[in-house]
C-alpha cells in the first residue's frame, strides 16, 4: 500500500476553504495593483488583497492588506463579487482553496509606501493592463467591474 503525507501549512493543501478579500482601489492614476511575491500567482501582477484574520471583518481585512501591501489608506465603498479559487497540484489534490470576496475601495491617498521595501506596486489604466502579466481570473475581474471602476474615478477624482 502506498501512502501519501502531506505537510499542511496555514495556506497550502488546507482543510477547508481560507477566507480572504481583495480590494480593487481606483486613484486619480488608475488602478492600484502590487505585483504577487509568493504563490498562487507568484510574479504577476494582481490587485492587492489577503485572508481575512480572526476577529476582523471583511472592511477592515480590505484596509489592512492594502495599507499592508503598498501603504495607502483607503475607504471601502462596496462589495462587487465573490469567488472560489482553487488550485489543485500535479495529483489533483487541492493546494489551495480561498473563497474570495471583491471590494471596491477608493484610495485617500496616493504615495505608495508598502511594508516590505522589495514589494512592487503601482497604478494602472484599463489601456496598461492589456501587455501586463496577470491572472486570467484578475483580467476577468478588472474587465468585468470596469463601469464601475470608471464612475468610481470621475466621482471621486
Amino acid at each position: 500500500m502506498i501512502c501519501r503525507v502531506v505537510i499542511v501549512d496555514s495556506r497550502e493543501y488546507p482543510s477547508g476553504a481560507l477566507p480572504g478579500v481583495g480590494a480593487i482601489v481606483v486613484g486619480a492614476d488608475g488602478i492600484l495593483l502590487v505585483k504577487r511575491d509568493k504563490d498562487p500567482g507568484e510574479g504577476l501582477w494582481s490587485i492587492p488583497g489577503g485572508l481575512i484574520e480572526l476577529g476582523e471583518t471583511q472592511e477592515g481585512a480590505v484596509i489592512r492588506e492594502v495599507r499592508e501591501e503598498t501603504g495607502i489608506d483607503v475607504e471601502v465603498l462596496g462589495l462587487l463579487s465573490t469567488a472560489d479559487l482553487i488550485i489543485p497540484d500535479g495529483e489533483d489534490i487541492v493546494k489551495f482553496h480561498y473563497v474570495l470576496n471583491h471590494y471596491l475601495a477608493r484610495a485617500l491617498d496616493e504615495e505608495a509606501q508598502p511594508e516590505y521595501p522589495e514589494a512592487e506596486v503601482g497604478w494602472f489604466s484599463f489601456s496598461d493592463l492589456e501587455s501586463m502579466d496577470l491572472p486570467p481570473r484578475i483580467h476577468k475581474l478588472l474587465t468585468k467591474h470596469r463601469s464601475a471602476v470608471e464612475r468610481t474615478h470621475h466621482r471621486y477624482f
